[in-house]
């Protein structure tokens, strides 16, 4: 199984604000984050980065993220993906994470300091009225336009702060191809409860394959994409705790619209269940499958990455 790069994403700390991946766009563009802003979802978020790094640095790298690039990473929250972009253009770069939670920005640099980077800058601010005129080489995003009702106006405004023949890179997942293997009853219960909490939330839960459309209607290139998956088995597996921390961030819609009770999803004891069931049965679980697309602004030299 694959791990991702320790120096890339420093240790979950035990002291944690508010998180998003997702709290910056006007009233009209932006839902809410259904996943909520307890410490709990700080962790879950942090679980989620180390257990997906490396699929998103592959992304970034296939997408032509290169040292001495300006990176602007919008939605940063705890800073996974600014570390991980810090790590690809080197000190010669510059990123910038802007998140609209000050506690996310706050515990973004204490990582960022602990983990010795000097070319992240962290900041407060908003996307509907970003204080920043850029130019940026390269605008990244993680599992942010999923939560917003209108992605593809929100990537026209944030291509304006990229340089012509800069590039554009997101990645968003699809829920669908999750699945255990051999079947597991209670994996198959789990992915239930996530997938249809996020509908009634109004999360679009399979928006990877929405995103070539996405970026042509924003405007831009047809992107070129690529897709990953983990496929994750045995007792050391980081996917059950994040899986039942998914589940725990989501537990408020799961009992409000009547998917389980709070006894019925018993989410203390959750990952060791699901851990047991997976290695009595000697099988794996396959992840969401997370698809990036990345494509150069008209304008510049040279056609998308």
């Amino acid at each position: 199984m694959l791990r991702q790069k320790q120096s890339c994403t420093p240790a979950v700390p035990t002291s944690r604000g508010n998180d998003s991946e997702l709290t910056m766009m006007t009233h009209n563009e932006r839902a809410s984050y259904v996943l909520g802003h307890s410490t709990a979802e700080h962790r879950r978020l942090m679980l989620q980065s180390r257990f997906i790094g490396e699929l998103t640095e592959t992304v970034l790298a296939q997408a032509g993220l290169a040292e001495g690039m300006k990176v602007l990473d919008v939605g940063c929250g705890a800073g996974d993906v600014s570390l991980l972009a810090a790590s690809m253009v080197g000190p010669g770069g510059k990123v910038l994470g802007v998140d609209q939670s000050p506690d996310s920005i706050a515990l973004a640099r204490q990582r960022a300091e602990s983990a010795g980077y000097r070319n992240i800058t962290f900041e407060v601010d908003d996307v509907a009225d970003l204080r920043r005129k850029g130019p940026f080489d390269a605008l990244v995003g993680r599992l942010i336009l999923m939560y917003l009702r209108d992605p593809a106006a929100v990537l026209r405004k944030l291509a304006r702060l990229v340089r012509p023949g800069g590039i554009i890179v997101f990645q968003e997942m699809e829920i669908a191809p999750s699945r255990a293997v051999p079947d597991i009853p209670l994996y198959d219960t789990c992915r239930r409860w996530i997938s249809t909490a996020f509908r009634s939330a109004g999360v679009e839960t399979e928006l990877g394959s929405r995103l070539y459309s996405l970026y042509r209607q924003a405007g831009l290139p047809g992107p070129r994409m690529i897709s990953g998956a983990r496929v994750e088995g045995g007792p050391q597996s980081d996917m059950y705790e994040w899986l039942a921390e998914t589940v725990r961030s989501l537990l408020p819609i799961i009992e409000k619209t009547g998917i389980a009770t709070k006894e019925q999803v018993d989410v203390d004891t959750l990952a060791d269940r699901l851990r047991e069931a997976v290695v009595a049965g000697g099988g794996v679980i396959y992840s969401p499958v997370y698809v990036g697309a990345w494509a150069r602004k008209a304008g510049g030299s040279g056609s998308s990455a």
